[in-house]
């Protein structure tokens, strides 16, 4: 007579998108506390796709233990409100600015000046220039 395997616990997992498919981050055994840790995963990283999903052993596959249904009981994505463990509010929107005499074009955008480390340059050039002098009067010179 073949063993009877032991039933398999039902088990929760949370996963994060990623690419075009889904990262497992933890397996647990107890919703409540894949529930909490679900809610911190989404309140320390608003801004990604997280799934809390229940994994039920499917004892008519072939695999030894491997082969899962799954169930989503909670999907937190970041372009619908109202999330569960929501991260913090959007800022209130703000006061319309002035309008341009021009139409209502858009004012041009003053670009940020950056200065150019033009001193380091001319360090690094100089430097390279006097390694590459002594170099040459020390091995390139013929008959010393």
């Amino acid at each position: 007579m073949a063993p009877v395997p032991a039933a398999q616990p039902t088990r929760f997992a949370i996963q994060k998108a990623r690419g075009k498919g889904w990262k497992t981050l933890e397996v647990g055994e107890d919703l409540d506390h894949a529930r909490a840790r679900f809610n911190l995963m989404v309140r320390v990283n608003p801004r990604a796709y997280f799934r809390l999903i229940q994994l039920d052993h499917n004892a008519g596959a072939g695999g030894d233990g491997i082969e899962f249904n799954w169930k989503l009981i909670e999907l937190h994505d970041p372009n619908q409100g109202g999330a569960a463990g929501a991260g913090p509010q959007p800022a209130p929107a703000r006061a319309p600015r002035r309008v341009v005499a021009r139409g209502g074009a858009k004012p041009a955008r003053r670009r940020e000046r950056v200065r150019l480390p033009l001193r380091f340059y001319a360090a690094v050039v100089l430097a390279g220039v006097l390694i590459g002098g002594l170099l040459y009067l020390r091995y390139g010179l013929p008959g010393l």
